[in-house]
C-alpha cells in the first residue's frame, strides 16, 4: 500500500471511531436539555459516519487485492520507554476488520433509526429516551474498538467496555426487577469468562513480551517465544484455551450461554443490536483473528469443534418448547453462534465469518419484527397470548416470513447458503460433526416454522383491551432492508458467482486456517450429486422441518399437547432448559450467597465485636472522667487542689 492509501485508512479508522463517540457524548450532555425528542438524530448521524467510513475501508481493500491488502497503523503513543514505544494505539486493518466494521455499522444504524419510533408511546418518547441513544452509540464505539484494535490490550479493553454497555442496555428498565437481574446475570456470567481471557492475555505478554497482533502470530508461527526459546505446544494450547474461555462467555456458549436468554428483557433494537450481529459475534471474530495461535494446538481446535456442535444442537432442542418470542430466537442465536464456532473448529474461518454476515441480516430482522409484534400488542411477546396477526400486521408479517424463512435455511436464502457450507466442512473433518450439523438444520428449521404458525396463523386473537396496530415507516422500513439481505446477501459466497466473500478473506487465513482445511477452497468436480448432494439433502431437510411444524400447528394442532402429555419428562427438561439454571444456582449461586452472608454476619458479629470491645476501655474511662466536667466552678476548684497535692507529695518523695 502507498502512503496516500495508508492516510485514508488511518483517517477512516478515526472516523469509525470518533463518531460513533461523538454521538453519544452529545445524545448524554445535549439529550436532556436540549435535544430531548430529537437526540435521535445525533446518534444517527454518528453511527452514518461510521458506516462511510467503514465501506471506504471496504472499497479501498478491494480496489488492493494485487498487493499488500493488511495494514497496521499507529494512532498514538501511549505508554513509550526510552528504548522505544512499548505500548500503542494503534488498528489492523485487512479484509477481516472491513467486513466486520461493514457488517458491525450497518446493522447498527439500521437499529438505530428502527428505535427513534419504537422507544415511542403515543408518538412521545418513553422516559430515558436520550440516555437509551447515548447507550447505544457508545456500544457501537466500543465494538468499533473492539474490531480495530492492533494489539490484545486494545483488544481488551474493547471487549470489556462492549461487555459494559450490554449491561447498561439489558437493564434499561432497570425499574424492572427482571430487567435488572438479566442486567446483572449478563455482567456477571460475562466476567466469569473475561477472567479466563484476561489471564490469556497475560500469559501472551509473559510468552512473547508483546500484546501486538503481528508480533505475536510471527512468533507463533516460527514456534518460538519472545525470548527465542523453543514455544511449547503446552503452552499455546493454554493461550488458545484461555482466549476461548472469552469467547464463550462474549458468544454465549455452553457453558456460559445462561446470561443471552434473559438478557431479552432488554428492549427489542438491544437484542437486534447486541444478540444479532455485534457483541455476540465478539467471540467469533476474536478466534478467528487469532488464527495463529489456535490453529497451532489441535487440541484447541477439536474443543472449539466439539463446543460448537454441542451448543448448536444443545439450543436448537431448547427453543422447540419456548413460548417466548425474543426467547426462542435467544436460543436460535446461540445455536447459530454454534454454527459458527463449528466453522472455526474445522478451520473453515472463512465460512463462519460467512454465517456471521448473513447471520447478522436475517436475526436482526426477526428480532426487529418481534419488536413490531410487541409494540402492537403493548409489550406482549408470548405467544400462547396471540395468534393469527398476518391479517391484523400484513407488512410485520411478510418481513417475519422472510427472516425465519432465511433463518430455517431455505433453499435460496442468505442463510442456505452460509448453514450449507459449515456442514460441508464439518462432514470433511469428522462424519459425527456434520451429522449433528444437520440434525441442528432440522430442527432449526422446525421451530422457526413453529414461531410463524403461532404468531401468523389461525384465527385472530389478541389480549383483552389491545388493538393491535402496523408499525410506523421508521421502524418497517429498516427492516425491510435487512430482509433484502436476508435474502440476498448470501449469494456473494457462492461458487457460481466465484465466491468474491471468500476470496477477499482468503489472505487473512491463508497461513492458518486454510493451510490445515481439506480442500476448503477447492470445488468439487463430478457427477451432479457430487457436487451438490449436501446442499440438496440440507436444503430438502430445512423444507422437511417447515413441512413438519406446518403440520403439528396448523393442520393438526391437537398434536403439540397430545405429544407434550405423552413425553412429559422429555418437555420439561426442555421447558426448563436442562435444568442449567437450576444447576447453577445450586452449586454456584446459592453457597457462594450462603458464603457471603457468613462474611456479613462474620463481619458484624466478629470483626465489629473486637472493634467494640477495644473502644470499651476508652468508652469506660471517658464515662468515669466524665463526671469530674459538670461545668461546676467548685468541682474544678477541689480538682485543682488535689491534683496540686498529687504533684507536691510527688516531688518531695522523689
Amino acid at each position: 500500500m502507498n502512503e496516500h492509501t495508508l492516510d485514508i485508512l488511518r483517517t477512516c479508522s478515526l472516523v469509525i471511531l470518533l463518531a460513533p463517540l461523538a454521538g453519544a457524548v452529545l445524545a448524554g450532555a445535549l439529550g436532556r436539555p436540549l435535544l430531548r425528542g430529537a437526540t435521535h438524530w445525533i446518534v444517527i448521524l454518528g453511527v452514518a459516519g461510521a458506516v462511510a467510513g467503514a465501506f471506504v475501508v471496504l472499497f479501498t481493500l478491494h480496489g488492493t487485492e494485487t498487493g499488500p491488502t493488511t495494514a497496521a497503523l499507529a494512532l498514538y503513543q501511549w505508554i513509550a520507554t526510552g528504548a522505544g514505544t512499548w505500548f500503542a494505539v494503534e488498528v489492523l486493518i485487512d479484509p477481516l476488520t472491513a467486513i466486520m466494521l461493514v457488517t458491525v455499522t450497518g446493522i447498527s444504524l439500521l437499529v438505530v433509526i428502527y428505535s427513534r419510533d419504537y422507544m415511542r408511546e403515543h408518538h412521545h418518547p418513553q422516559r430515558g429516551y436520550e440516555r437509551f441513544f447515548a447507550f447505544l452509540g457508545l456500544f457501537v464505539f466500543s465494538m468499533c474498538a473492539l474490531v480495530l484494535s492492533g494489539n490484545f490490550l486494545l483488544l481488551y479493553l474493547g471487549w470489556e467496555a462492549v461487555g459494559l454497555c450490554s449491561y447498561l442496555l439489558i437493564g434499561f428498565y432497570y425499574q424492572r426487577p427482571a430487567a435488572a437481574a438479566a442486567a446483572k446475570k449478563a455482567f456477571l456470567v460475562n466476567r466469569v469468562g473475561d477472567f479466563g481471557f484476561g489471564l490469556g492475555v497475560l500469559l501472551i505478554y509473559l510468552t512473547f513480551g508483546t500484546l501486538q497482533y503481528g508480533s505475536v502470530f510471527d512468533m507463533v508461527a516460527a514456534g518460538v517465544t519472545g525470548a527465542g526459546d523453543p514455544l511449547p505446544t503446552a503452552r499455546v494450547t493454554a493461550i488458545a484455551l484461555l482466549l476461548l474461555c472469552g469467547a464463550c462467555g462474549k458468544s454465549a456458549q455452553l457453558p456460559l450461554h445462561v446470561w443471552l436468554p434473559d438478557a431479552m428483557e432488554g428492549p427489542s433494537p438491544v437484542s437486534a443490536l447486541i444478540h444479532a450481529a455485534t457483541m455476540v459475534t465478539a467471540g467469533v471474530y476474536m478466534v478467528a483473528r487469532c488464527g495463529a495461535i489456535f490453529t497451532a494446538s489441535p487440541l484447541a481446535m477439536t474443543i472449539v469443534a466439539v463446543l460448537g456442535a454441542a451448543t448448536a444442537l444443545f439450543a436448537a432442542t431448547i427453543a422447540l418448547t419456548q413460548t417466548d418470542l425474543k426467547r426462542i430466537l435467544a436460543y436460535s442465536t446461540i445455536s447459530q453462534l454454534g454454527y459458527m464456532f463449528l466453522g472455526l473448529g474445522v478451520f473453515a474461518a472463512d465460512t463462519a465469518i460467512f454465517h456471521l454476515y448473513t447471520h447478522a441480516f436475517f436475526k436482526a430482522l426477526l428480532f426487529l419484527a418481534a419488536g413490531s409484534v410487541m409494540h402492537a400488542l403493548g409489550g406482549i411477546i408470548d405467544v400462547r397470548q396471540f395468534g393469527g396477526l398476518r391479517r391484523l400486521l400484513p407488512w410485520t408479517f411478510i418481513l417475519f416470513v422472510v427472516g425465519a424463512a432465511a433463518l430455517a435455511g431455505v433453499p435460496l436464502l442468505s442463510g442456505f447458503f452460509s448453514k450449507d457450507e459449515i456442514i460441508h466442512h464439518a462432514f470433511e473433518q469428522h462424519w459425527l460433526l456434520g451429522l449433528l450439523g444437520l440434525v441442528t438444520a432440522v430442527l432449526t428449521a422446525f421451530y422457526s416454522g413453529r414461531m410463524v404458525f403461532l404468531a401468523f396463523f389461525g384465527p385472530p386473537r389478541v389480549p383483552e383491551g389491545v388493538h393491535p396496530h402496523e408499525s410506523g415507516h421508521w421502524m418497517l422500513l429498516p427492516m425491510g432492508v435487512l430482509a433484502a439481505g436476508a435474502v440476498a446477501a448470501g449469494y456473494v459466497g457462492v461458487h457460481a458467482f466465484d465466491q468474491p466473500f471468500h476470496r477477499f478473506l482468503h489472505p487473512v487465513f491463508a497461513s492458518t486456517f486454510a493451510a490445515h482445511a481439506h480442500g476448503q477452497f477447492a470445488v468439487a468436480h463430478g457427477g451432479l450429486w457430487a457436487q451438490y448432494g449436501l446442499l440438496i439433502v440440507s436444503g430438502a431437510l430445512a423444507l422437511l422441518g417447515i413441512a413438519a411444524a406446518w403440520f403439528a400447528y396448523v393442520a393438526q394442532p391437537w398434536l403439540p399437547a397430545t405429544l407434550k402429555a405423552v413425553f412429559v419428562g422429555a418437555h420439561q427438561t426442555l421447558w426448563h432448559k436442562y435444568y442449567v439454571d437450576e444447576l447453577y444456582g445450586a452449586v454456584i449461586v446459592r453457597p457462594l450467597r450462603r458464603i457471603g452472608r457468613f462474611c456479613v454476619d462474620t463481619d458484624d458479629s466478629v470483626v465489629d465485636g473486637l472493634l467494640w470491645l477495644i473502644t470499651a476501655v476508652p468508652r469506660g474511662l471517658a464515662f468515669t472522667f466524665r463526671a469530674l466536667h459538670g461545668g461546676v466552678l467548685q468541682s474544678y476548684a477541689v480538682t485543682m487542689v488535689v491534683g496540686l497535692t498529687i504533684m507536691v507529695l510527688l516531688v518531695l518523695a522523689l
